[in-house]
């Protein structure tokens, strides 16, 4: 287990020299809330109690070393030009974070180890919990003390470069996790509050079986749906009568319409983005263009069945806050198997492994399982009564050999 004395320690033997500060910035479960913040729409993640340590000693060499105790490997990144040092997957996360550190101490370099508890490629957001752990400690180490706030907006920024379109869920609650409470979070316009989880709910991850991928094909699925989400947002717009002036245009502008889940059944099964900006008036680079890319006009997207999942996701939200606020556990489990459902077959990004462990864990005893994260791989999340979790984890593991564990809310990112 990773504590401040043995990152410290591993640090000195690393370095031969003594670490200036060490971040720590945990993973993160999303209770409810999946695929909607790419649209504007609201989720309900909360910081859980295994995360990444990044010790850090400034420099005047204008070099970033980074070693890993997870990943193989040196990254060494010049502040200059950081994308020309990222020779692994995982070092591109450093890049970002870097290019968004440019201002802070230009020139001054710096030593860096990574550690921790968090599993990697597993949808509980170590890539997140790197980069926001990044930022705060470089920026600390060179003199600039971020609040978590700015950290998160950076991260967010940085990992768009990387290549993901994300929506900003991840970095805002690793920033500004709170123990023992979910973090309810708007886009449009933001907010956060924060969510008491009632005493007798236990929470328990279980491991798939597969690794949630990060590489060029789940980059591209996820973008794939991003755009989807965007050419579902000009059509209803369009049916409605008005044209969503903000770029990029997201469900979120036409989420609070009375007439929504109506129109949504009239959206096409699949049709490229070049039809829906066509149909709706505008420039395809409206719908298609990423931070780092695009997707190929003509590819054919599930705009129908994506409008239709981060839509009625949206609302199980705003449900699941009120069955936390009640107490009622029974339908907040209930809504956790909507959300499955929901992304197995409208958003498809569950596999017969996450539906695998959600079914063991259900009949195990758990109230509710659903996949967490991205989906096409990675971690499921029960929610559990006080008492159940061992029954839970024991099931999980037997029905795709593990790891499974239970976590609990807690804080967010710290400068030890």
């Amino acid at each position: 287990m990773t504590t401040l004395e043995t990152i410290r320690n591993a640090f000195s033997g690393a370095f031969n020299q003594v670490a200036e500060c060490v971040a720590y910035a945990p993973g993160r479960v999303n209770l409810i809330g999946e695929h909607t913040d790419y649209s504007g729409l609201p989720a309900l993640p909360m910081a859980i109690d295994r995360g990444t340590f990044i010790a850090v000693a400034g420099d005047e060499s204008g070099v970033v070393e980074v070693r890993s105790e997870q990943f193989a490997g040196v990254a060494r990144l010049t502040r200059a030009v950081p994308d020309a040092g990222a020779g692994e997957p995982w070092q591109r996360y450093i890049a970002g974070a870097l290019a968004e550190l440019a201002e802070v101490s230009p020139g001054r370099g710096a030593r860096v180890l990574v550690s921790g508890d968090l599993p990697t490629a597993g949808g509980l957001s170590s890539s997140s919990a790197l980069t926001v752990g990044l930022i705060a400690g470089l920026a600390a180490a060179w003199g600039e003390r971020l609040a978590p706030e700015e950290a998160a907006r950076r991260a967010i920024i940085a990992e768009k470069h990387v290549g993901v379109e994300t929506g900003g869920m991840d970095q805002q609650v690793i920033a500004l996790g709170k123990g023992g409470q979910a973090l309810r979070i708007d886009f449009l316009p933001p907010a956060t509050r924060y969510v008491p989880i009632p005493e007798e709910l236990r929470f328990v991850v279980a491991a798939s079986g597969e690794e949630a991928p990060k590489g060029t094909a789940a980059r591209e699925a996820y973008n794939e749906r991003v755009v989807a989400a965007r050419a579902a947002a000009v059509l209803l717009a369009h049916q409605m009568g008005f044209e969503i002036e903000s770029d990029p245009p997201l469900l979120a502008h036409v989420a609070d319409v009375d007439v929504v889940d109506v129109l949504v059944d009239e959206l096409p099964e699949k049709a490229p983005a070049r039809d829906a900006a066509r149909t709706a008036g505008i420039a395809i680079e409206r719908l298609t263009t990423l931070t780092n890319g695009e997707v190929d006009p003509a590819l054919k997207l599930s705009i129908r069945r994506v409008a239709r999942h981060v839509l009625s996701e949206a609302g199980r939200v705003d449900a699941a806050e009120a069955a936390l606020a009640a107490g009622n556990l029974k339908a907040f489990g209930a809504l956790l198997n909507e959300s499955h459902a929901s992304l197995r077959d409208d958003l498809r990004c569950s596999t017969q492994a996450l539906d695998k462990v959600c079914a063991a864990m259900r009949k195990a005893g758990a109230l509710g399982a659903r996949l967490t994260g991205a989906g096409f791989g990675g971690y499921a999340l029960a929610a559990v009564p006080a008492g159940k979790e061992d029954a839970v984890i024991a099931a999980a593991v037997a029905a795709t050999g593990g790891p499974a564990f239970a976590v609990v809310a807690s804080d967010g990112l710290q400068l030890l």
